[in-house]
Formats: structure tokens, sequence, C-alpha cells
């Protein structure tokens, strides 16, 4: 018995005790690797080409390149959030992104959205947690849905980035 309470201590010392370190995890996770799907963004784009981020098919209006922009978008969206900064999201939201000329454009693209994921990801460890459950501003819902829904979010537009990955090589083979 004495051993199991130990363990039980030592298991509290190590796993994050507040909501916010765990959403925070979940991002960074989603974004890096080491999440429970067992697939991340920078793993799945790693070796998309130029041609590839930027072609369009029949099963999203959306090409690889514009999921990623779109995703960094609202990275940078909710972080500012967290710091109390009110934005104005525009028509595009998120998807219009810079023209990607060259393989460098590529590859800055997927750099800049893992840095927006850490970006977010100390604004939710900075966040004051007894305020999560409140608005963030009068125009949107809690901060735990936005930090939680932006862990969602990604997941879904990864879903969406390795859908379009297969169809594009499907129809290359």
């Amino acid at each position: 018995m004495l051993l199991l309470c130990a363990l039980a201590s030592l298991r509290l010392k190590i796993l994050p005790m507040n909501i916010t370190d765990l959403i925070a995890q979940h991002l960074i996770e989603v974004h890096e690797g080491g999440n429970w799907t067992e697939i991340d963004i920078a793993s799945t784009v790693k070796d998309v080409t130029l041609k590839e981020a930027t072609t369009i098919t029949n099963a999203s209006p959306n090409t690889i390149a514009a999921l990623l922009h779109h995703i960094t978008f609202w990275n940078r969206e909710v972080a500012q959030r967290a710091k109390g900064i009110k934005t104005e999201i525009d028509e595009w939201n998120g998807f219009h992104h810079p023209a990607l000329n060259t393989e460098t454009d590529w590859q800055h693209l997927k750099e800049d959205n893992i840095q927006s994921a850490h970006e977010l990801v100390a604004a939710i460890r900075q966040f004051d947690e007894t305020k999560l459950f409140e608005p963030m501003d009068v125009h949107t819902s809690t901060a735990y849905k936005n930090f939680q829904g932006s862990v969602e979010h990604a997941h879904y537009h990864l879903g969406q980035m390795v859908i379009i990955k297969k169809l594009i090589r499907s129809t290359v083979a």
C-alpha cells in the first residue's frame, strides 16, 4: 500500500495538473507529434512538394498550403485573443495566403505554422486558468472553447490534408 501511495504521489508530480497545460500539450502534439492519433501536421507536410501543396483537387476547394495557412492564421488569432487583443477576421478567414513561388516559400509556410503553434501554446500556458470559462471578449465563446477548439480545428484540417495528399499521390501513380 505504501508503494502505491508513493507511485501515485510521483505520478502527480510528473503530469501537468491544470487544464491549460493539458490543452497546450495537445496542441503542440497535433503540430509536432506524440498525440493519440499518431499523425501530426509537421510529419504530414514534411515530404509534400510545392506542387502538391498548391494542387486543387475535387476533394476540396482548398489546397494543402491553404489549409496550413488557415491553421496558422487561427493559431495566431486565438493567441491574440488570449492576450486580450481584439482582432477582426477578414472575409478569407485565413485561407488566402501569399503566393508560394518556390520550395523555399513553402518551407517558410511550414516553419511559420510550427512557430504559430508555439505562440499559441505560450499564450495558453500563460492564461489565467480562473478565467478559462469566461468569454474571451464580447464576440467569442469561452477561453476554454477557443483553446480546446484550436486543438480540434488543427486535427480536423490535418485530416483534410492527409486525404488531399493521398488523393494527389494516388492520381499521379
